[in-house]
């Protein structure tokens, strides 16, 4: 046991010492992620962006899905790719493309590292659907772009996954799996958000909702959504406990979030949370 310790924290050193040299690999989106995010920046129109989508069958039938699910669902039917991508909207749609393409990133044999993506996609899907509520609410805050960040805001531990897969996939631990995700993840996600060529609104996030003390100022950013949403989800889990220092977060009386009462529609959130998983992972 002491020498598998000692080989983890070897393992951890290397990689540090990659990410610090620029030489850690890291995932790239596929080519239909890419020429999507870049027409709905160059601010396609729905027709132009349903032409697009309609060259992948499978996307095209989970984007049809989530047009006609509940959270979307109109008076009139959903008969075309075009029909779901003007009722879902260029930025929902390449959201979508963008979590896809997380979902997919990671395959592994090992029943250790399988269950610890499960429960990183799990949180990250609970933190999106918190922050498309909390940015309902939020002036200045597109409810489409907070609901990406917070499903991305974890991207940075799957190069960690990954290495984990290829050298110990045999004798890591859980624990050990979340040490290194808990200390690694939110640089490895900058460098990814970087490289994907991310909104610079969202760039701070994977790094920035781990730092509880953050004050950006007087306007809310999507860092400030981001960090609070993972605080209510924590919270929600009975992961964390409620401290003195923690009510005041400079995020948290931005958003107007008293942890003594009720400030999130829950079962809202959980339609979300329900929502995405379902076309996400189908």
């Amino acid at each position: 046991m002491h020498a598998l310790r000692m080989d983890t924290n070897d393992f951890a050193t290397e990689l540090r010492e990659e990410i610090i040299a620029k030489r850690i690999r890291l995932p790239t989106l596929p080519d239909v992620a890419i020429r999507v995010k870049t027409a709905v920046e160059a601010e396609c129109s729905a027709r132009e962006l349903a032409a697009l989508v309609a060259q992948d069958i499978a996307l095209s039938g989970r984007l049809v899905q989530l047009a006609t699910s509940p959270l979307y669902r109109g008076t009139t039917e959903v008969e075309s790719i075009r029909a779901a991508v003007t009722r879902l909207g260029t930025k929902m749609v390449r959201g979508f493309v963008i979590g896809l393409a997380m979902r997919q990133l990671f395959n592994t044999s090992s029943d250790v590292l399988a269950k610890s993506f499960r429960e990183i996609w799990h949180d990250s899907i609970q933190v999106a659907a918190i922050s498309r509520i909390l940015a309902d609410t939020s002036p200045g805050i597109d409810p489409e772009e907070a609901m990406l960040g917070g499903l991305l805001y974890n991207i940075g531990a799957l190069p960690i996954l990954a290495r984990l897969d290829e050298e110990h996939a045999e004798h890591v631990d859980a624990a050990t799996v979340h040490q290194l995700v808990e200390e690694l993840a939110p640089e490895i996600g900058t460098r990814i958000f970087n490289i994907w060529q991310l909104p610079e609104s969202l760039i701070a996030v994977p790094e920035g909702c781990h730092v509880l003390d953050r004050d950006s100022g007087p306007r809310i950013d999507y860092v400030d959504i981001v960090l609070a949403s993972r605080l209510q989800y924590l919270f929600s889990e009975g992961l964390i406990d409620v401290t003195q220092e923690m009510t005041s977060l400079p995020a948290l009386e931005k958003l107007g979030i008293h942890f003594e009462s009720v400030v999130l529609d829950h079962h809202n959130s959980a339609v979300w949370a329900t929502q995405i998983r379902d076309t996400l992972d189908s």
